[in-house]
């Protein structure tokens, strides 16, 4: 591989990064290191990712095949929390989820320029808002749409698995957002992470049956001008933004942990 690809894929660092139909291997009991054998063009990978959700079907195989086949093995390290979880997995199976809060603390740090400045150019068009939106404003506002596109996700997530009887409610509270912008992905790299810690509550009694805390999810997205411009195309085109791809991944990892109950 080339110079150029090295320093490609040594910028894809991706807590899970999940092509449809393709299972991919953990490398280690915490989420870390990207390894990629004689991959020569990640972007491919990316572009190969870049489907919108209710177009990713079977049809995909093959074309992912032969990406496998291009650009050798794929091993990533996995989305995983710091606890597991207490339930059994025959009292896990029978959670059913009526729920889902998500809160945002003021101590989180969220980094996600996109929305601060598409808050604040809808703010300026808007014919009956004179003055510049206040710190508090732009906050409150990427507060909100954090909580709201988390919460879709995990409810995407969880819709794929089978309920039971017993009622229960997500608190989920957003420990850490950070969506790298266009110009920073240009300048320096990086991928988008969303962090969040959820208390699995009992619906009737209130007590906190179990909980799923220390959780980040990395996911993939393009690199320097080129792979800048493809990531926008492949948006505007149906692909999940960067938060979603995040926020999906996260709400992925929490069904996993669900599922490897013991």
């Amino acid at each position: 591989m080339g110079s150029d690809g090295r320093r490609d894929a040594a910028r894809l660092r991706p807590d899970e990064y999940r092509p449809q139909g393709i299972t991919l291997a953990r490398v280690g009991p915490v989420a870390g290191a990207l390894q990629i054998g004689g991959v020569d063009n990640p972007r491919a990978l990316l572009a190969a990712q870049a489907v919108p959700r209710s177009q990713r079907t079977g049809c995909l195989m093959p074309t992912l095949s032969r990406l496998l086949a291009l650009c050798g093995a794929l091993l990533l390290g996995g989305c995983l929390a710091s606890t597991t979880n207490t339930l059994s997995s025959v009292e896990t199976a029978d959670l059913r989820f009526t729920s889902i809060e998500v809160r945002v603390p003021p101590e989180t740090q969220i980094d996600w320029t996109e929305a601060v400045d598409a808050y604040r150019v809808r703010r300026a068009q808007a014919a009956q808002e004179a003055s510049p939106a206040t710190p508090a404003e732009i906050r409150a506002h990427v507060d909100a749409v954090a909580s709201a596109r988390l919460r879709a996700a995990l409810e995407r997530s969880l819709a794929e698995r089978p309920q039971g009887s017993r009622s229960v409610r997500l608190v989920t509270t957003i420990t850490s957002v950070s969506i790298p912008s266009p110009l920073m992905r240009v300048i320096a790299g990086g991928g988008p992470i969303v962090g969040a810690d959820i208390d699995i509550v009992d619906a009737r009694t209130g007590a906190v049956l179990t909980r799923y805390l220390g959780a980040k999810t990395l996911r993939a997205a393009g690199q320097g001008v080129g792979g800048t411009l493809i990531d926008a195309a492949l948006v505007s085109g149906g692909m999940d933004d960067l938060f979603d791809r995040a926020a999906n991944g996260f709400a992925s990892g929490f069904t996993d942990w669900l599922r490897a109950a013991k």
